[in-house]
Order: C-alpha cells, then structure tokens, then sequence
C-alpha cells in the first residue's frame, strides 16, 4: 500500500526536482487578511495577490500542499460528509502554479506523466474534461495523452469555467476524471454528474482572461496556470479504493473511535457516525490550531455547528462522556510531519475541544428529548416538515445549529422550515439592533455643509502634533458638533486605540476643545461641543494641536500591548492570538485566545519579560514595506483585518515585530513600567489581560508599596512574613468561628425539651414550627433527628435565614411516615411559598426560598400552606 505520506512527497518531489518549481509552506486555514473567507478553500486564495495584479511573485513556478476547509458559502460539503466517499469538510489539496511561466501544454503534459508514468494509473479509466469552446485544450489532450476524442469530454461554465467573483481573473479549466467502478463497459455520461465510480482528481484552471464590470473578458498580458488535486483521493484511488475512509488517511482516527466507544468500524451505512467524527476532528483541529476558536459568531460559529454535529453522532455510538479530545493526539501524530501545529498546540487543541464538549453536554440531552416528543407529534399528526418556530426553539434554548435540526428530521423522515427559521433568527437580530442603537443619533446620518473644496485629510499625526490647516465641511448632531479638515495631526480612532483629544485654535483668536477624533467612513473628523461650535469663525487658516500628555499616555499604552503580546506568546504559547484590544492615555485591554486561566506566576512572567524589554530600552523603528514583505519577514498581522499593498510595520528591537497604524513610543523605556492589573474570561476560550503603564503605573505601585507598610506595621511583621502572618490569623479566626458555632449548637441541642413543649395539634396533625438561630441545615437536620426520635408522630418545621436567604428543614416522625405523610412533599409547598423550592425523603426534607421577609408570615400559616 502507497502511504499517504510518501504520495504527498512524491508529489512536491516530481515537480521541485522535475519541473524547476518551489515549494511552498501551506498557508493557515483561518485567512489572515481576506475578510471574503471564512476559511482557506483553495490552494490559489494565499496566490490571490499575484492573480490581481497587486503584487509580483518571486518564483514563478510553485508547488505546495494546501489545508482546505469547506463548510460555508458556494464550496459546502458539509451535507455529503460521511454520507459519500469522497467529501470532506477538512482536506488537502495539491497544487502547482505557474505565474506567467509556462501554461496549458506543460501543465497537462505534466499532470498526465505523473499519473499514467510516475503512479501507474490505467489510462482506460481515466476522462480529461475541457471548457466547452477551449479548443487549445481539447487539442492538447488529444496529443499528450492519446486518449480519444470521446473520452476528452466538454462542458460549460458550471464544471469548466473557473472565476475568482463577478469580476477579476478567470479562465477554463481543464479536469482529470478517474472511472474506479467495476462495470465492463464505462459510461462517459456519468463525468461531472457527481457519481462516485467517475470521481474528479485534478483541476487544471487556466487564468487568461479578465472580466470586467460590464461582464466582458478581456485578454491578461500574463497567463497562468492554478492546478488542484484532490490528495485523499488520489491517495485512495492509488491504492484500489472506493473510499478515502479506507486509506491510512483515515484508519487510524477510525481505529481511535472504535477504541474509545467500542463499536467496530462499518464501511456501510452503519459506519456513518465514525466517518463523519472522523472527518470534523480533524476540521476542529487545524482551524483550532492555526488561530479560530468555537463561538457563536462568523467562522467561531461554523467550528461551534461542526463540533456539535460531531457530538451528537457520538451520542449513536453510545458516547456520552466528552470523546473528541481524546481523539487529537492521534491526529497530531499522524500530521508531526508534514504539518507540526497540531502536534506543538495538541494540548491546547484537546482543552479548547473538550470544554465546548462539556457545555454542549449540558443541554444536549434535553434537546435530544424535546425533538423526540416534538417529531413524535408531527408523526402523529402527518406533518412533513418542523415548523421554523421549533427549529429555532432548538437552536436558541438548547444551541442545536438549524443544520443539527436538519439532520436529526432528516432522520425521522421530516424537512425543517428554514424560511420560518430564518425570519426567526432576523426578528433576533433586529431585537438585538433596538436595543443597541446609538442613542445621542447615528453618526452615518449626519447632514454635512461643504466650507470649502476636498474630501479627504492628510494626517499628520506620526510626525507632528500641531499643524495649519482649512475647514472643508461640517455639521451637527445634538450636543455634539463634527468638523473635517483638509489635514490634521489627530489620531483617529481606529484599531483598538481611542482617538486624539486637544484644541484648535480659530482664525480670528479663541479655541475650543476638541474632546474626541473618529473615523466616519472614509472621513477623519474632530468632535466638539455643540455649545462651543461657532461655523462663522471657520475661514481662514485654522490651527489643531494635539494634547501631548494624552497623546504620549497613550502611545505608551500601545507599545505596551505589542511586548505584551509577544511575552503572552513566550510564556503560554505560540497559539495566543490577538482577538480585540483597546488602547487609552490610562490603560490598556489585551484581548486574546487561551483556554485556561493564567496562573500568578504565569502573570509575573508575562509582567517580567514585558519589563524586561522596557528596561532593555529598545528602540522602535516604524517602517512602510510591501504587505507580503512585512509578512515573509515575519511580521505579526491580525486575523481578520484588510490590509492595503503597502502597510506600517512597528519593530521593537529583535523582540516584536507587527503590522500596525496606530502611534508609538520611538523606544522602550519611554513606556517606564507596566504593571497587570487584571487577567479574566470574557468568552469560552477567550482571555483579558488589563494593565497600565507610565505615571500611572508608578502611582499604583507607590500605593501598593504604603499599604504594604501599612500592614506590616499592624501585623508587627516584615513584608517577607505579611503572608505567613495573615493565614496564621486566618486560622485562628477559623477556630474561634468553630468553637463559637460548637457552642451555638450544643446550646440549640440543649433546648430541645424547651421546643417539644412548643407542639400543638393542627387538624389532628402535631406539628412543631420554629425559627432557630442556627448556623446550617446541617444543624438543623441534627435536630430534627433528635426531636424525631422524641417525637414520632410529629411534623417538625425548622427554619433559619443565612446570607439574606430563608432556608427550611422538615422532619417527619416515623409513627407520621407511616399514616402518609411525606417530608419531601410537604417542603416543596414551603419552598413554593417562599419563592424557591425544595424537596427529599420521607422522614426528612430541605427547601430554601428567595425572600427572607416572607418567612414569619410562612411559618404562621403552616397549617394551611401545608394543607393539615
């Protein structure tokens, strides 16, 4: 058998040794500057910049093997996963490019050596497909492959027309079709037709034409050529499979289901569930290792669907404990060689997996039960379809994703309203706008009056922080008033860092205090107040100064976030990534993945080496460089942002390196000190660090140093023995609240013969109330005990108030057990009355309420509450 391994290398061999090309590293499956992807679909989306013409690549002969991800959008597999061979929401995709080098004749030339040479492929089974008027194709097949002209097939834009979106690059594509049926004659009818004995291996696009707005191609001056090949296809069929399940692949995560559940794997329709846990573990995994993490929100959300899908296909294996964390190693494994994240971020994989396992588990069950009784109805009543209402019941109360609902109807013979759903989740989403709107007015609303001619600022603001400039619009908006120049010195709001405040000093004398800078859409605008705006002093030459103790705070706080990213990287591990942050003069919030909280010492590393580099005095350099220089230098870019050809680079010694526009320190020790203030969750996997630097960093730490004085000075200790000195305290106090409670309860224990004579006879029924002073239920289920034994044809009702809380304890003597009284049924109704609940065994129950000040009026009126 040909192992997956060997057929990968041997691939990227045949074209580095062969054919001149380069290999290249595969990009990760989180994109990280496309804002169009959710994930990386394709092994051209990290090659998009050379086929737009936005930037020139250095080798033109390249050959990689690509992480795929198809879950959403026009390329969604996720429906056929488990239930066909060949679909995967995870896959590999082999590829080799040519950015104008060679074209058609070379690339199908060298895609049918390796497969009828170099493998050994039968050429009777296999089909070229070409575009349906390429002629250069269909002609060039014909003479490299010698196949006849009934097996080089044509079809239309469909299945042979590749286009990267409504306009841009495009071009003809050319496939290569393998029949791995056993049928004597074949039927060429079946290519295309989505049969999996004609299962397609090899997509060779031909990138020759440019559409525009209009619709119309025009010729490229460059050609070039885009190829992706199907690795886990490629790696069954050369082993005489009909699955890619059945290959090294796949066996050895199937062999680790069957391990942990107990249940053989099945080729057939049985084998489903192992198939499809199979296929979203390894899906979970690399999105989980290059950077995403489950949520409820974008490519969070799709990690969320797909882990819950994987969970609840367990639940038919019988696994009910979380599993698929237990299936990482086994995966990291099996890709240490050629893709090493998995393996280096295998711990933080299986936390991050497990922990979504463990919430979902929560509610799985019951929305498991709910469907159950909910399709068992529309069953009953000959319905066909779940109406929308319910499937968003379930997605909302009990996290089912509207595909998870589908599934589970699918099974029971149902379809779901999508449609109904749908407007559900709109209705949601525009309850959840009402409620967030703005409500000072919409900036995006403003009527603007035009002062002079421009549109745009140019900003100043990195070299200097006062500047001349001119009026071009302004308007108004309640208390607020906005005004736009032609250039300006203040930072505007933008990537976590808060805007500039300062002044502007009017023509004809004055100023005004300029208390805020935002972006509004492509406009730089400075904010006033209303009261203080005056549009007749706008002419002539105007002049903004920045307040330059903000502006420095600030700066401050925001070279202190990239050392901090950075130490976070060192201490917990390169799979820390930025997900939000804010920047201010008097602190700063690092938001970023982790699944654990961080430990004190972990904090004072983190702290340490952030100081450690201030101490280092570093010097920052801030340079504008090629956006895919920065990069292949090594340049940290955040997930998610759009980032321009040309982008602002920020280097802090050898340290820390990132993309960045905001404003900066020009070295480390500017920063002064850093000192954390808080580390906390904010979301499942997410984690926030926030800290101050500068003076006010000095301040906290002066204060922090004269408290500690002070308590050495009320503990008569030095600060080395501040902490030995208040456990010991801790402990004392803990023995003398032990004895004290000791003391109470003995007290309550020897008033028991006081309380029996406190019995009186409701409705034949002898009952004993009391609201005690002790301490527990644990005390007083003691004496209830006690006065049971005392007292066995009793119900005895004993009650306290802890913490603001009313709790209550009933006990039932044996004689009264025995006539139907029920401990547990008479405290419920307490328990309801109180606004809470309870419940237990017969002899001997608890309950607790909400409302302490219902309490006397409850125990009054015991007789009737407890219906006697």
């Amino acid at each position: 058998m040909l192992k997956s391994s060997d057929l990968r290398e041997q691939f990227i061999e045949y074209f580095v040794k062969q054919h001149g090309h380069t290999f290249v590293p595969s990009s990760p499956v989180v994109p990280l500057t496309d804002p169009t992807l959710l994930f990386t679909n394709a092994g051209m989306n990290q090659f998009k910049p050379y086929f737009l013409g936005e930037a020139q690549a250095e080798k033109t002969r390249v050959v990689n093997s690509q992480k795929c991800i198809r879950v959403s959008g026009k390329h969604n597999d996720l429906e056929e996963v488990g239930r066909d061979s060949y679909h995967h929401t995870f896959f590999e995709m082999l590829g080799n490019w040519s950015f104008g080098d060679y074209y058609k004749a070379e690339a199908i030339e060298w895609a049918w050596r390796l497969f009828t040479t170099e493998w050994g492929m039968d050429p009777s089974r296999l089909y070229a497909t070409v575009y349906r008027d390429d002629d250069e194709a269909f002609d060039l097949w014909k003479k490299i492959s010698g196949l006849p002209e009934s097996r080089i097939l044509r079809f239309g834009e469909k299945d042979n027309f590749w286009e990267m979106g409504e306009t841009g690059p495009c071009g003809p594509c050319s496939e290569i079709h393998y029949y791995r049926g056993s049928d004597k004659v074949q039927d060429p009818g079946r290519v295309n037709a989505d049969d999996a004995d004609y299962i397609e291996l090899w997509n060779l696009v031909f990138i020759q034409y440019n559409r525009d707005e209009n619709g119309t191609l025009h010729l490229l001056p460059k050609k070039h050529v885009d190829t992706g090949a199907g690795f886990e296809r490629i790696v069954s069929t050369l082993n005489g499979k009909n699955s890619n399940y059945e290959s090294d692949v796949f066996y050895p995560l199937l062999d680790a289901i069957s391990g942990i559940s107990g249940r053989d794997y099945d080729a057939g329709a049985a084998g489903m569930a192992h198939r499809v846990i199979a296929d979203h573990i390894r899906m979970l995994s690399f999105a989980i290792a290059d950077g995403a993490i489950p949520g409820n929100e974008g490519r969070s959300y799709v990690l969320r669907r797909i882990l819950r899908r994987a969970v609840r296909y367990g639940r038919q294996l019988e696994l009910r404990d979380p599993f698929l964390y237990r299936i990482v190693p086994v995966l990291a494994e099996q890709m240490s060689g050629i893709f090493p994240e998995v393996q280096k971020q295998q711990e933080h994989i299986g936390r991050i997996i497990r922990a979504e396992e463990e919430s979902f588990a929560q509610t799985l069950d019951r929305g498991l039960d709910i469907f159950a009784q909910l399709s068992m109805e529309l069953i009953g009543k000959k319905a066909e379809t779940i109406p929308g209402d319910d499937v968003f019941k379930l997605y909302d109360t009990f996290g089912f994703p509207m595909d998870l609902t589908r599934l589970l109807a699918e099974e029971k013979g149902l379809k779901i309203d999508e449609a109904g759903f749908e407007e559900q989740m709109s209705r949601q989403k525009e309850r959840a706008r009402a409620a967030g709107k703005f409500k000072a007015g919409s900036r995006g609303e403003l009527t603007w009056t035009q002062v002079a001619e421009g549109e745009s600022t140019e900003f100043r603001g990195y070299e200097q922080l006062d500047c001349e400039a001119e009026a071009l619009a302004w308007a108004l908006d309640g208390e607020l008033a906005y005004l736009v120049c032609d250039r300006s010195p203040f930072y505007a709001e933008s990537g976590g860092q808060i805007g500039d405040r300062g002044w502007i000093y009017w023509a004809e004398g004055g100023q005004t205090e300029i208390i805020d800078t935002v972006n509004i859409g492509e406009q730089r605008v400075h904010v006033m107040k209303a009261s203080d705006f005056e549009p007749g002093r706008l002419k002539g030459t105007l002049r903004l100064k920045v307040e330059n103790s903000l502006r420095l705070s600030t700066a401050r706080n925001h070279s202190a976030t990239h050392l901090l990213h950075q130490a976070l990287k060192d201490v917990l591990g390169d799979h820390v990534k930025q997900s939000g942050s804010f920047v201010g003069p008097d602190r700063l919030r690092f938001d970023f993945n982790h699944h654990a909280k961080i430990s004190r010492e972990e904090l004072r590393e983190i702290q340490d080496r952030v100081n450690g580099r201030i101490l280092a005095a570093l010097p920052v350099k801030i340079h504008e460089m090629q956006y895919s220089e920065a990069v292949a230098e090594g340049a940290v870019a955040l997930f998610g942002e759009k980032y321009a050809d040309r982008v602002r680079t920020v280097r802090m010694g050898d340290y820390s390196f990132e993309l960045c526009g905001g404003t900066h320190v020009t070295n480390t020790a500017d920063i002064a000190l850093f000192v954390i203030e808080s580390e906390s969750s904010i979301a499942s996997g997410v984690r926030r660090v926030e800290a101050v630097t500068g003076s006010i960093a000095h301040e906290r730490s002066l204060t922090a140093l004269e408290r500690m004085r002070e308590l050495e000075k009320q503990l008569q200790c030095r600060a080395e023995e501040v902490k030995d000195r208040i456990t010991e305290l801790q402990h004392e106090l803990q023995a003398v609240r032990k004895d004290s409670e000791e003391l109470r309860k003995a007290q309550l224990l020897n008033n028991l013969d006081d309380l029996l004579e406190e019995i009186e006879t409701v409705n034949d029924v002898r009952l004993l109330s009391r609201i005690t002073e002790a301490d527990s239920l644990d005390q007083l289920k003691e004496m209830g005990d006690r006065l049971r034994d005392r007292c066995r044809d009793c119900v005895i009702v004993l009650a306290l108030v802890k913490d603001g809380q009313p709790q209550v304890m009933v006990a039932v003597g044996d004689d009264a057990v025995k006539k139907g009284l029920h401990a547990g049924k008479l405290v419920g109704r307490i328990g309801k009355a109180l606004g809470g609940g309870g419940g237990g065994k017969p002899h001997m129950a608890t309950a607790g309420g909400k409302d302490a000040s219902l309490l006397p009026e409850v125990m009054e009126k015991l007789g009737f509450i407890l219906e006697f």
